[in-house]
């Protein structure tokens, strides 16, 4: 993760990009392994949050104290939910009275092979 104290509309336009870029990454991954997962009555869950203090925020709100981005990869069986990874993209916060972000270092295509890479963990420690 990068640290960022400078803000401006370039960084949020970055940010907002990348979120868009994660949504459509968990979308696909979770099309393209879900069936694998049904075998196993089991339902892959890839989604992007968006929390302040663990409430879910709309887009948009990237600049705000105590904001952060991250995508979770879990399990859905038997309407239990089980939390399988967690990969940060932006968390935003004042130290010190200054505001500073931390933002992933990674493109979309790296935290898409990443996640890919997860996934298919999980597949092999279910078919063992």
């Amino acid at each position: 993760m990068k640290q960022i104290i400078h803000f401006d509309e370039q960084l949020k336009e970055e940010i907002l990009k990348l979120e868009d870029a994660c949504v459509n990454i968990c979308h696909s991954l979770q099309e393209k392994y879900q069936p694998e997962f049904e075998i196993h009555g089991q339902r892959l869950v890839l989604e992007l949050i968006r929390s302040k203090k663990g409430k879910k925020q709309p887009k948009g709100f990237c600049f705000e104290d105590d904001y952060e981005s991250f995508i979770e990869i879990g399990i859905e069986q038997e309407d239990d939910y089980f939390p399988n990874g967690y990969f940060p993209i932006w968390k935003c916060k004042e130290e010190w009275f200054q505001k500073t972000g931390f933002l992933t270092e990674k493109d979309d295509a790296q935290i898409g092979a990443i996640l890919e890479e997860m996934v298919k963990e999980m597949l092999e420690e279910m078919s063992v």
